[in-house]
């Protein structure tokens, strides 16, 4: 998914978040369903995107399929170990947690605009929603890299 997609929809839930609740929900929803995917920024540029400025900020308008033609950026399975982390249903559930605990409402609607975010990428991972998942990735392995090399083939950006 582009992330300006991630971002617009991030925005217009945080708009909600900041009319119904308060604006620090706002930020949470903003920050963290906006801009959960900057772990790609890594697997981009080692790829073939460019480290420049211009480029990466044409990067949130592009899809991979674009990446891939003008840059040779390939989609692959991601070494760096934000991948996992960021996009995971157990960091949903640590950040909704910590607000609760804290009574930090960015924290709490942080946690929500990572669901807002998985919820966007279902589909374009294998094993999906599953994948999602830590816990299921590390024990699942062997299956997950089995099925990564098909998957990628079959998702249209």
């Amino acid at each position: 998914m582009r992330a300006i997609t991630h971002i617009a929809a991030s925005t217009a839930a945080a708009a909600v978040a900041g009319i119904a609740a308060e604006p620090s929900a706002a930020a949470g929803v903003f920050l963290f369903g906006g801009f959960l995917d900057v772990d790609h920024v890594g697997l981009f540029v080692s790829s073939g995107l460019p480290a420049t400025p211009a480029a990466l900020f044409q990067s949130v308008f592009s899809n991979e399929k674009q990446l891939e033609k003008k840059y040779s950026v390939k989609r692959n399975i991601p070494s760096s170990w934000l991948f996992p982390a960021l996009h995971s249903i157990e960091l949903a559930l640590l950040l909704a947690a910590s607000g609760i605990l804290t009574k930090l409402s960015f924290l709490l609607w942080g946690s929500t605009g990572i669901i807002l975010h998985l919820t966007m990428d279902l589909g374009s991972y294998p094993q999906s929603p599953l994948f999602f998942s830590i816990l299921w990735r590390y024990f699942n392995r062997k299956k997950l890299m089995e099925t990564w090399v098909t998957h990628r083939s079959k998702v249209h950006w």
